[in-house]
């Protein structure tokens, strides 16, 4: 008898595996600022809110991200949902990035963003794209059921 796989609840609009936000940061507390990349998957999972494994790297005015899989939770208790990370940079200056991400070493995309008063997309891959990039926090949340 074959193995099933985890039930996913839904998947989102549009084909992409992942969604990518990118915006400011600032926390009063701590006197931190700086720019977050929050990664997330499209699917919804039904048991577990994995944790998506990202690594990344800065060169000049490249920042490389290589999503290499799930991550089950330690700590969290079993709930519905997309898997998450969350990476912040607190060293960028205002000016037009690169962001180069590497799907598990099967798939590139590269998308351009301008750090000057805020954060905008300047530049999107248009085929072959298995992430969406958005600077706009409501095309990057989900509806929990």
């Amino acid at each position: 008898m074959a193995k099933k796989k985890p039930p996913k609840l839904h998947k989102s609009q549009s084909a992409a595996e992942f969604k990518l936000l990118v915006e400011q940061f600032s926390e009063e507390i701590s006197k931190r600022s700086g720019t977050a990349f929050l990664f997330r998957t499209s699917e919804h999972f039904q048991n577990f809110v994995y944790e998506l494994v990202v690594e990344w790297e800065r060169k000049d005015r490249k920042i490389f991200f290589k999503i290499l899989g799930l991550k089950t939770p330690m700590k969290d208790f079993p709930r519905p949902g997309p898997a998450f990370c969350k990476c912040e940079i607190e060293s960028l200056e205002q000016g037009d990035y690169t962001l180069v991400i590497d799907r598990r070493g099967k798939q590139v995309n590269e998308f351009k963003v301008s750090l000057r008063n805020g954060v905008k997309l300047l530049q999107s891959q248009k085929q072959d794209r298995f992430i969406d990039v958005t600077t706009d926090p409501n095309e990057w949340s989900y509806e929990a059921d």
